[in-house]
């Protein structure tokens, strides 16, 4: 089933939206194969696709793609990811998977090309999924790494259910218990019966999931705890930045050391 992305999309029937999303990645088809992926155009390509894109999900190769979350959450890098995949990218560049892998806010654009590529809805969707899923993954991070760090430093052993203690700390539930309540909440049925969250549903079931929790968290608590948690998951995130950058030019001079041996 085909919904539609945007509001200026929602005039139209599925059939019709399908066929301008079809339309839309025929021209892309098109315009790639004129240019050279060792420059940025791709890049401005896939995101003018994007910003026209009408689909807020879609069945592709036999799997159920949400784009939209929620009705406010737009994740721009598996829009761009189906994109790349329909047009057959990654067989020409690894380039691809790393830039929609790489954690940068715009795509690694100025914030008002990448609002002009996708239009201001999608950019608005675009930093909801950001910090509703994106730093609120990372904040979970942070936690987890806090609760290994006093666990090490006082010799104690790690355990899965030590980690579990930062759904606790920041949501005041297990995960266990807070996925039954947003399954309850919103009727999610397992992929497989009488099987854990985290084995059993897709990518944009548990990006739903953190999204929800994101949401959670906001309304339990008080604005500097807010604040001081955000500034917390955007700092793992920057550190987890900087150590992709680093793996990148360690590999990039691993291939050029082997291509000069």
């Amino acid at each position: 089933m085909n919904h539609a992305l945007g509001s200026d999309a929602t005039t139209f029937s599925g059939t019709l939206l399908a066929s301008d999303a079809d339309h839309i990645l025929t021209n892309l088809k098109s315009d790639l194969t004129r240019i050279d992926i060792g420059s940025e155009k791709w890049k401005m390509l896939i995101l003018e696709a994007i910003g026209k894109w009408p689909l807020a999900s879609e069945k592709f190769d036999g799997e159920i793609w949400y784009y939209l979350i929620g009705g406010e959450a737009f994740d721009w890098r598996l829009l761009a990811y189906r994109l790349m995949r329909g047009c057959d990218l990654f067989s020409r560049s690894e380039k691809c998977l790393d830039w929609v892998s790489a954690p940068m806010l715009f795509g690694g654009f100025q914030e008002s090309d990448f609002m002009r590529f996708l239009g201001v809805d999608k950019f608005r969707a675009h930093l909801s999924y950001f910090y509703g899923v994106t730093v609120e993954q990372a904040l979970i991070v942070a936690v987890e790494e806090e609760i290994t760090h006093r666990r090490v430093s006082g010799g104690r052993e790690l355990t899965d259910r030590a980690l579990e203690l930062a759904y606790e700390i920041l949501y005041n539930s297990s995960r266990d218990q807070l996925w039954n309540v947003y399954k309850l909440e919103n009727g999610v049925k397992a992929t497989r019966p009488n099987s854990r969250y985290r084995y059993a549903h897709s990518l944009g079931e548990e990006d739903a999931f953190t999204y929800w929790l994101h949401k959670l968290r906001l309304e339990e608590s008080d604005p500097a705890k807010i604040a001081s948690d955000t500034r917390k998951g955007l700092a793992t995130l920057e550190r987890i930045r900087k150590n992709d950058v680093r793996r990148q030019a360690i590999m990039h001079s691993d291939r050029l050391r082997s291509a000069i041996i």
